[in-house]
């Protein structure tokens, strides 16, 4: 949730610098120390499989962490590969990619990109991303995932961590209150619950940010099988399931059981001060719940979603995935390393418990810890709700102007829930606005 937050400035930098760059040739320098697995040492530029290579890698903390242990083992089998590794946060990340595609120079062989940036970077730059279409098993990955990395019809890029999301929520409130998490079936179910144990404990439901995102709105549109924009990009913010989910996240800020927050600290901090029963989020939260309140080990559990009535789908926040640039003189050797640190099932799990990377192969989910129970969850098997909503999170075309769409939408929101405006009206206003500002 945090990352994406730089989404729309990264954007309009896209355009900027594609209108003032051309012709210019020098990149920024990098601000981070490289570093190296060591392995013999070989020339770059060799392309054949087999052949000397030094594969330069750009990713932010945790996700640099992985890749470097993946390149490890992956050395020990090819020693002629070597590495080096580019610290960066994802608006430096960014930042510089815009400024090498546009000049074509000072490129990575490997780049870590929030899935959703993907579709922006691949429409804004065509043809600068290599086709992954030949390696990536695309029935072996979660169909969300997928969508990320395809652009245009072309798989660009390698999936990689996944964030499906469940619900969270305090056990023992629930006791206290007399609720049964098995009775909320529905998000009306929600409601009636969520009023009864603000009565009994003095807790709200969920924590909701009244104007500084919608991501309720979208978590219940790709409930819905929906979102900003249909197949062919076409934007569809008045559809009825967009009205459906916007009605749905006014009724639950109308019933009263909510706590407003604007950004990520205020957000966990529902959290420890224990403000909230229940949080609608992305697997990555329970390293965040964990640090956040250690006192209440044992008090919080998982169950999936509240749905609409019928068979919902599941829904995402989050999650990366990484990009070979077309012009790798390191191509083969780029490929074949992401092949393998992205199906290779000890490197995944590491991952996933040393760095909470959940990941996207599918197969890697009948490793035994997504089978254990988590003691933080009273002993719950928390993951196996994770690994089954999330295979039935729905595909969607993100286009190049999400992040647009998004800043534009949580708008719609504030003026929904704090001016009380019209919903259907609303919803109108901003597929009008949309249509003019995207041409469809």
């Amino acid at each position: 949730m945090k990352k994406s937050q730089a989404l729309l400035s990264v954007l309009l930098l896209l355009a900027l610098l594609l209108t003032t760059l051309a012709g210019c040739s020098t990149t920024s320098a990098p601000t981070t120390v490289a570093t190296t697995t060591a392995s013999p040492a070989g020339d770059s530029g060799q392309t054949e499989a087999g052949q000397p290579a030094n594969l330069t890698v750009w990713a932010w903390d945790v996700a640099l962490a992985q890749l470097q242990e993946a390149a490890a083992t992956y050395t020990a089998q090819h020693p002629e590969v070597t590495f080096t590794f580019e610290d960066m946060g994802t608006d430096q990340i960014y930042s510089k990619l815009v400024t090498s595609l546009a000049t074509g120079a000072g490129l990575p062989d490997i780049v870590a990109l929030e899935g959703e940036q993907m579709s922006g970077f691949g429409n804004k730059f065509p043809g600068k991303f290599l086709d992954l279409g030949d390696v990536v098993e695309t029935d072996k990955y979660l169909p969300i995932k997928i969508s990320e990395a395809t652009v245009n019809g072309k798989i660009i890029a390698f999936p990689w961590d996944a964030a499906p999301i469940a619900l969270f929520y305090r056990t023992d409130l629930f006791e206290q209150a007399g609720i049964a998490a098995a009775d909320l079936k529905t998000w009306d179910d929600f409601i009636v619950a969520g009023q009864k144990l603000q009565q009994a404990t003095g807790v709200a439901m969920m924590p909701l940010a009244t104007s500084t995102r919608d991501t309720l709105y979208r978590t219940m549109l790709s409930q819905l099988g929906s979102f900003y924009f249909d197949a062919e990009g076409k934007t569809q913010l008045n559809s009825v399931p967009s009205i459906q989910a916007m009605t749905m996240v006014k009724k639950i800020y109308d019933a009263g059981i909510t706590v407003d927050y604007s950004g990520w600290d205020e957000y966990v901090q529902t959290v420890a001060d224990e403000k909230v029963a229940t949080i609608p989020e992305a697997v990555w939260m329970i390293g965040s719940i964990k640090d956040a309140a250690p006192q209440n080990a044992g008090n919080w559990g998982v169950m999936p979603l509240p749905g609409f009535g019928t068979e919902s789908k599941g829904a995402t926040n989050g999650g990366s995935v990484l990009a070979i640039p077309a012009v790798s003189a390191n191509a083969t050797a780029a490929k074949d390393f992401l092949k393998f640190a992205m199906t290779d099932e000890d490197s995944l799990i590491n991952g996933f418990v040393n760095y909470g990377l959940y990941p996207s192969y599918i197969p890697a989910y009948q490793n035994e810890i997504f089978t254990q129970g988590d003691d933080y969850f009273g002993g719950q098997k928390i993951y196996e709700i994770f690994n089954t909503y999330g295979q039935t999170i729905p595909m969607v075309n993100y286009t190049q102007n999400f992040a647009e769409a998004m800043d534009m939408n949580k708008n719609s929101v504030a003026q929904i829930l704090l001016e009380g405006a019209d919903v259907t009206e609303t919803m109108n206003a901003i597929q009008a606005e949309m249509q003019a500002k995207f041409g469809q």
